[in-house]
């Protein structure tokens, strides 16, 4: 293995090889940024955002920058957000280990007080209409805190839904589920995680996703390294449906200046480069 080659430290432009040409997204019309301008940002059609009335949120963690804009541009947007890791007993924990250190000066400041707005963003945001469930996404209910699509899509009568999952590899696990669903779905995005050792699972995934949807944004996450064919081991991939897509162009370079930023902005983006 060329360890220096799967180095983040070494970029500049990536040409991806030719057989993963199904991965050059699609032109769409006009696409935005929703999130974090760097890590927890992504990019998605504006039409997305507008023709929906429902965004389940697939892993938070400790930024839901992407929900709290999201609902910005539509509020009478209605929320189902899940993450088995965090809740509001999990962020007052936080901000008590750090009283003590805080007041004897032995932590930052800003390290104290990023703890305390954490805890109170998440008891403004997450209320009323937005709602958190303590549930790990899963393909099956191994114990009662696992949810499946299944029980996602219980919860919500919506048919106007967008989907973001970042669940750390358990996307793998509900690429069938999604399907199962699709006819509730406007557009997708998808962190794709590990997609060297699983470069099988990931191509399979996408492939079957696209027998319903669109690739229309890709965008490689600078935090982990690139395959030695150049491939990023984290993808952002952004879905919108077959039927909303009017042109059979492709993009074939990426990033999008003005859309796209480096997950670790101490890093360069990928610039990524499809086969025409």
């Amino acid at each position: 293995m060329d360890e220096l080659k799967k180095s983040p430290a070494n970029r500049g432009n990536l040409t991806v090889p030719s057989e993963l040409n199904f991965l050059a997204p699609l032109i769409v019309g006009e696409l935005i940024r929703i999130g974090n301008l760097n890590d927890g940002g992504y990019v998605i059609p504006k039409r997305s955002i507008l023709e929906v009335d429902t965004l389940v949120s697939l892993g938070v963690s400790t930024d839901w920058s992407f929900d709290e804009h999201f609902k910005r541009l539509n509020p009478r947007l209605q929320i189902h957000a899940y993450d088995h890791t965090i809740s509001e007993k999990f962020f007052r924990r936080r901000v008590r280990r750090k009283i003590l250190p805080f007041l004897l000066r032995k932590i930052p400041r800003n390290d104290f007080t990023e703890r305390l707005r954490a805890l109170r963003s998440y008891r403004t945001f997450f209320s009323g209409d937005v709602k958190h469930f303590a549930e790990r996404i899963h393909n099956r209910a191994d114990t009662p805190r696992d949810a499946t699509l299944d029980r996602v899509f219980a919860r919500t009568s919506s048919s106007k839904i967008f989907l973001k999952i970042d669940i750390e590899g358990s996307e793998y696990r509900i690429v069938d589920s999604i399907l199962k669903y699709v006819d509730r779905i406007e557009g997708i995005v998808i962190e794709f995680h590990n997609t060297d050792p699983l470069r099988e699972v990931f191509c399979k995934a996408v492939k079957k996703l696209q027998t319903k949807f669109d690739v229309v944004h890709v965008h490689g996450n600078n935090y982990e390294p690139v395959a030695e064919d150049n491939l990023p081991e984290v993808l952002e991939v952004t879905f919108a449906k077959t039927e909303a897509v009017r042109t059979g162009e492709r993009r074939y370079l990426l990033p999008l200046p003005g859309l796209d930023n480096p997950n670790n902005p101490a890093r360069p983006d990928y610039e990524l480069q499809f086969s025409h």
